[in-house]
């Protein structure tokens, strides 16, 4: 005798998962509809404004507001080197994470200090001091060409001198081919630690309610899963071509090398053009003179994995392997020079230092069979790496 089994009452799948989110939904709804906690705020409003740019332009200056607290602020007075200013606000009133562009028409002088102080609708003052006013770079392609031409001189040019050492590279004894690849190593590790600082500097700048440091956090693991994924596609092909599998080696770590360089040299293009676009025209031509020495061993650190397993690519792919490593520093100066914002370069920097770790771990993996490292040369070529990038890093202090 067959038994009958009750029809199944479960929920659907898809029903079952909608429920808590909607639960949770209501839970936030009546939270804020009944605002519970409003009887204890009976306090002045937390009121804070982050300047995120100021822009120095004929007609006076130009700030770019972003609203920092949880209350809403409402500018009521501006007033520079003490005294007050007429401006226009595209938004007076600024809401949670609210944006305004206020423009002041204050005669400022060139190379002279200039104290902005925003006075609210409670009567309570946001200043922000500028030690040396500069006019500030327009968008046009004469200063285009000019930013561009700093991105070619402190990333492109620089790699290139270091990918030309690639002959020589080929020619080298064994040995020395270990102590190239450990100097790659210090070298990348100094990256890694310098990108760190950089990007945990700019985060504390950015605004509070953005949150720099998980901006800075989001990006690295972004770069990290990126350069997996390059990572998993590089090893196709070397599947697909007979090469093997397993740790990358030779050409393929080479671009996934010039990749990670690519995204630091991107953050010292906007270092670059920040510096210039804020007036620091003596710190930007430090600075450039610092990258440029600087990344000409990042050409170095590209190709040494290619001489050390003997490949001979075409000069195709040495110049794939240079604009890699090298244009991110011209996008780069664009972007500091004309939307610098402490929040998106420390996404930057993020970026930065995920790619270094990650290409720093590819590397490793790739060192085995007495190479690299583990050579009487590697602890030399490691220390050589980190002490130049040293050196030349103090140009750009």
């Amino acid at each position: 005798m067959a038994v009958r089994t009750a029809p199944s009452r479960r929920l659907p799948g898809w029903l079952a998962g909608v429920i808590p989110l909607l639960v949770i939904g209501a839970m936030v709804a009546v939270f804020l509809v009944a605002d519970p906690i409003s009887s204890l705020r009976e306090v002045p409003p937390v009121e804070a404004v982050a300047f995120e740019q100021t822009i120095f332009t004929d007609e006076g200056i130009e700030l770019r507001l972003r609203n920092d607290g949880p209350d809403p602020v409402t500018i009521s007075q501006v007033l520079v080197n003490d005294a007050y200013w007429d401006f226009t606000a595209t938004d007076t009133t600024l809401g949670r994470l609210g944006t305004s562009t206020l423009e002041i028409p204050y005669p400022w002088d060139e190379g002279l200090p200039v104290n902005i102080a925003l006075v609210t609708s409670t009567g309570a003052t946001i200043e922000r001091e500028v030690e040396a006013a500069a006019l500030t770079p327009e968008a046009d392609a004469s200063t285009l060409w000019t930013y561009a031409l700093l991105g070619l001189y402190i990333g492109v040019i620089p790699v290139a001198i270091g990918i030309a050492w690639f002959p020589s590279l080929m020619r080298a004894e064994v040995r020395w081919l270990n102590f190239f690849l450990a100097l790659t190593v210090g070298l990348l590790a100094f990256l890694l630690v310098d990108t760190f600082a950089e990007g945990l500097e700019l985060a504390a700048a950015a605004p509070a309610a953005l949150n720099g440091l998980s901006l800075f956090a989001f990006g690295a693991l972004g770069a990290v899963i990126g350069l997996i994924a390059l990572q998993q596609v590089l090893s196709g092909r070397r599947r697909a071509t007979h090469q093997g599998g397993g740790a990358l080696t030779g050409l393929s770590l080479a671009y996934l090398i010039a990749a990670g360089i690519g995204l630091h040299n991107l953050g010292e293009g906007l270092a670059v053009g920040a510096a210039l676009a804020s007036g620091e025209t003596a710190l930007g031509t430090f600075l450039v003179l610092g990258f440029a020495l600087h990344n000409t061993t990042e050409g170095l650190a590209i190709v040494s994995p290619v001489a050390s397993s003997g490949q001979r690519p075409a000069l195709v792919h040495f110049a794939a392997l240079g604009a890699v490593a090298g244009v991110p520093a011209i996008l780069g100066a664009w972007l500091g020079g004309f939307v610098f914002s402490p929040a998106w370069a420390a996404l930057a920097f993020g970026l930065a230092a995920g790619a270094i770790a990650q290409v720093l771990w590819q590397i490793g993996k790739s060192m085995s069979g007495g190479r690299g490292l583990v050579t009487k040369l590697g602890p030399a070529g490691f220390v050589a790496g980190f002490m130049f990038m040293y050196v030349t890093g103090l140009f750009t202090a």
